[in-house]
Order: C-alpha cells, then sequence, then structure tokens
C-alpha cells in the first residue's frame, strides 16, 4: 500500500470510525513506512498528520489529473518540500523532506510524490475510491488491466458478490 492509502483509510467516512486514535497508532504508521520523527511525537503531530487526509482523499476523487496534481503540487509548496539526495544507508537516493522536518511535512511530502508519480506514470484511471456499499477506503489500482472495483477483493468483493446473489435469489423466489 501506498503513504496516501494507508494515511487516509485510517479513517473510515462512512461509520465515522477513527482507526489511529492515539499517537501511538500514528507511531506504528510512521515506522511501517520508515518516516524517522525528528523528536518524540506529540498529540499535535497526531493532529497535524490526521489534517493530511481530507486533501488526500481529494485526490482519490480528482475529476482529472490536472486537478489531482494541483492539489499535490499545494501539498508539497504547504509542507516545505526540499528535494535532496543523501547516502545515508550507503548509496544515492533522493529525499523530499528534510530530515529535521516535522512529522507531518514528511508524510505530506512523501505521499504527494508518491501519488504524482503514479498519475503522471500511470495515470489517474489508477486511484480509487471503494464501491463497496458500507466502504470509502482509497486504493491504487495495480491491476493489469485496470479491473480493481473494490479496495479489497476479499472483503468488499465477496460482500457483493453474496448481496448480488442474495438479491438474484429473492428475485427468482428462492429461499435465501
Amino acid at each position: 500500500m501506498t503513504l496516501a492509502e494507508d494515511l487516509v483509510n485510517t479513517y473510515n467516512i462512512v461509520r465515522n470510525v477513527e482507526k489511529m486514535p492515539d499517537v501511538a497508532a500514528l507511531s506504528a504508521l510512521l515506522d511501517a513506512h520508515g518516516i524517522r520523527p525528528p523528536a518524540a511525537l506529540t498529540e499535535a503531530d497526531l493532529a497535524a498528520v490526521r489534517g493530511l487526509r481530507p486533501v488526500l482523499r481529494e485526490v482519490f476523487g480528482a475529476p482529472d489529473a490536472a486537478t489531482a496534481v494541483a492539489l499535490l503540487n499545494a501539498v508539497l509548496a504547504g509542507h516545505r518540500a526540499v528535494p535532496h539526495y543523501t547516502d545515508h544507508d550507503g548509496s544515492w537516493h533522493l529525499h523530499v523532506a528534510a530530515p529535521d522536518a516535522p512529522v507531518a511535512d514528511q508524510y505530506a511530502v512523501n505521499a504527494a510524490m508518491g501519488l504524482l508519480t503514479v498519475v503522471t506514470t500511470s495515470g489517474m484511471e489508477r486511484l480509487h475510491v471503494c464501491v463497496g456499499n458500507r466502504c470509502a477506503e482509497v486504493f491504487v489500482d495495480t491491476s493489469r488491466n485496470l479491473s480493481r472495483r473494490f479496495c479489497s477483493p476479499q472483503i468488499c468483493g465477496n460482500r457483493a458478490t453474496a448481496a448480488a446473489h442474495r438479491a438474484r435469489r429473492k428475485a427468482t423466489g428462492a429461499a435465501v
């Protein structure tokens, strides 16, 4: 999963369920993506990172690439992107946030760069919001033929298949 997906999906807007309730959950999310906070995490960091979710969600629902890119460029500008190369681990590679940047800035610019890469190299049609009726999670469709409709074929996909089966049986008068 991408940084943007993981962050946006920490809050379910359909059910109003917070999946990143505290600083410990934020710490786990950051660890999962190799983001090292410059200082101990605080409630302010948690609030700032949660504040990134609406704009990143908006990118997944953007009507076109130009709109998505404009939103992401605004994220980069608003969170002080500082592209630079480093060899801190023995090989040269690009970083887009200063190592001492606040954690929300680090997360924002890395997520924005990831989404910009998807949009500009693979197209907007890779970004989706799940069509499951009790879901609104976002995902990047990595299938060859862009056929994914659900965030999770095993959960939302199975729910939709079961509901369609029940509806067909009901329509034919068969016992459900």
